[in-house]
């Protein structure tokens, strides 16, 4: 029996299989166009997921600074330097990131926090939110999870 090609029905059933979800991750990607100048704080230990969160807020338009422990984003916090957004990751060397993110709320920071952590587990989740994040987000940090935030940050 000779192989037959998918009929026309058959070929755009196989292009759906995700149902939709990479169109809407593109959909995503393109729509966001921020009307209000942004800023965020990065810290994370890790060179890399640092740099690659930086240059992930840096495509929409948000003016970022980095930090690579919990001690230095206290110190700038109390510097006086503000920020609409703080992303802080759990493991931080110096002072980590439960620590840090307390005593930056401590000095009465309002400002949208979202904790990140390889650490996935409930209970990671439940310790971080305690110490003051607003969103907890397994790494790594997607244009899925942040395009929400700067909308909400930009009052879209």
């Amino acid at each position: 029996m000779a192989p037959t090609l998918p009929s026309s029905d058959q070929a755009s059933d196989q292009d759906n299989w995700d149902n939709g979800r990479l169109a809407r991750k593109r959909q995503l990607l393109i729509e966001i166009v921020l009307r209000n100048r942004l800023t965020a704080l990065v810290v994370d230990g890790d060179t890399t997921c640092r740099v690659l969160e930086q240059l992930l807020l840096r495509s929409y338009g948000v003016q970022t600074q980095g930090v690579d422990n919990g001690r230095d984003a206290v110190a700038l916090i109390a510097s006086g330097v503000k920020f609409d957004l703080i992303i802080i990751d759990m493991i931080l060397p110096v002072l980590n990131g439960l620590e840090a993110t307390r005593q930056i709320r401590d000095m009465g920071v309002h400002c949208k926090m979202l904790g990140v952590t390889i650490c996935s587990g409930e209970s990671e989740r439940q310790v971080f939110l305690a110490a003051g994040v607003d969103v907890f987000i397994e790494k790594p940090l997607d244009p899925e999870h942040l395009v929400p935030i700067l909308r909400e940050l930009d009052g879209q």
